[in-house]
């Protein structure tokens, strides 16, 4: 009975501190650091910008605003976040949506809810 106290809360204890060990060395699943997460909204806001002020004015010009995308989201480079959440983030920005009312308001509209998967205590 004692052993199966002890094996079930070093099981949990494991469970637990599974983002607080692994996230920082990186071996944890559909987990992403802030840096590449607000790199790639940062990148698809501008290519996004890049293709629609092409088509709409001939030149291609970008925002500073679609620079200032991943401040936007409110992404912080030092936390991690769910890679499918930005992944859909991404989609979103690069999609329709992104092109008929622009990166900046898709940014906002579907990028600015993510929150940064934290630990628990």
């Amino acid at each position: 009975m004692k052993r199966i106290v002890i094996s079930s809360a070093i099981f949990m204890a494991l469970a637990f501190a599974n983002c607080a060990v692994l996230d920082p060395i990186g071996f944890t699943y559909d987990r992403i650091k802030g840096d590449k997460a607000a790199s790639k909204i940062t990148d698809a806001a501008i290519m996004t910008d890049l293709v629609n002020s092409t088509i709409l004015n001939g030149k291609a010009t970008v925002s500073i605003l679609s620079i200032l995308a991943s401040d936007i989201a409110g992404i912080d480079p030092a936390k991690y976040y769910k890679e499918s959440v930005i992944n859909q983030c991404v989609t979103d920005i690069k999609g329709v949506k992104g092109y008929l009312i622009g990166s900046t308001l898709t940014v906002i509209s579907s990028c600015k809810g993510i929150t940064a998967d934290g630990l628990i205590y």
